[in-house]
């Protein structure tokens, strides 16, 4: 049996952060893998977008490490 490994395309790594003394995402660990297909469910208001705006360049964390391979 062969063993592929996984290349890590994004990794956040204790990812939080803080509006107006709201707490948005409280130490977010993720890893997504080349080819993998990730979906982000959750209730309204959970820090979906927010996560998703931190990939993208759009949002700053308070604190953590986010790597983008």
């Amino acid at each position: 049996m062969e063993q592929t490994s996984k290349k890590t395309i994004v990794s956040l790594k204790d990812i939080f952060i803080k509006f107006d003394g709201e707490v948005i995402l409280n130490h977010i660990n993720l890893d997504i893998n080349e080819k993998e297909f990730v979906t982000i469910l959750g209730p309204s208001g959970c820090g979906k977008t927010t996560l998703l705006n931190i990939i993208g360049g759009l949002d700053r964390y308070t604190s953590g490490d986010l790597n983008i391979n």
